[in-house]
């Protein structure tokens, strides 16, 4: 189970955690068995892209784990990026960084940059897929187009996932991974409109999510 602090823009709005907020959720995780993941667009990730990697520091000095690099347009990334250069610049920042698991979420859009890091031949442990089309909108994957792990990285699957229909995917999922580890990702499903009118996370949705997981996997709930 990740926790994932989405985007690092736009902070204090909704789906975008203040500065403060994620603060204390590092202090919270400082010492527990918590897995922490940071969602990045706009210009966090176009820092990545260039070769930047201050970023990376701050969050491993906060706790993180793995990084989710979200290069799509609706996601803020500035798309003139040169494909080549920007691969080479993420392998290089993956090996320099070998406690951080790197997922480049991986779609038609993202296509010139995930292929160009494939191509390389020299696929870092630390570099991994979700495989996403709705490009983290929380549109409904296509189950019967979805493909298997592959053997040389490691992928999540993501689009869609949620309380109502979590435990129909995993099925799908864990046949087409065939023994293999691989994860779901979910966000928009998760998510509610309170009496205020205010999105916010709904921790009882995840909870939902977790009880139906934890049925399919066989594990004591």
């Amino acid at each position: 189970l990740k926790t994932g602090i989405t985007k690092f823009i736009q902070q204090g709005e909704p789906r975008y955690a203040s500065k403060d907020w994620v603060a204390k959720l590092v202090g919270v995780a400082s010492g527990k068995n918590m897995n922490l993941a940071a969602h990045l667009c706009g210009q966090r990730a176009n820092e990545l892209l260039d070769g930047e990697d201050a970023f990376v520091k701050v969050l491993l000095d906060w706790g993180f784990q793995r990084s989710q690099i979200n290069a799509t347009a609706i996601n803020g990334v500035d798309m003139s990026f040169n494909p080549s250069k920007a691969a080479n610049n993420l392998i290089s920042i993956a090996q320099k960084y070998p406690a951080m698991e790197f997922i480049i979420q991986q779609n038609e859009e993202t296509r010139p940059l995930w292929q160009e890091i494939i191509d390389q031949g020299a696929f870092p442990a630390n570099i991994s897929m979700l495989l996403d089309e709705s490009k983290g909108t929380g549109t409904q994957m296509n189950e019967k187009n979805l493909p298997p792990p592959p053997s040389e990285y490691n992928v999540g699957y993501a689009g869609g996932i949620g309380p109502s229909n979590i435990q129909h995917v995993l099925k799908t999922v864990l046949n087409l991974a065939n023994g293999k580890a691989v994860w779901i990702d979910m966000e928009s499903s998760l998510r509610s409109i309170n009496e205020d009118g205010v999105d916010v996370f709904d921790l009882d949705k995840c909870n939902s999510c977790i009880t139906s997981a934890l049925k399919i996997l066989e594990a004591p709930i």
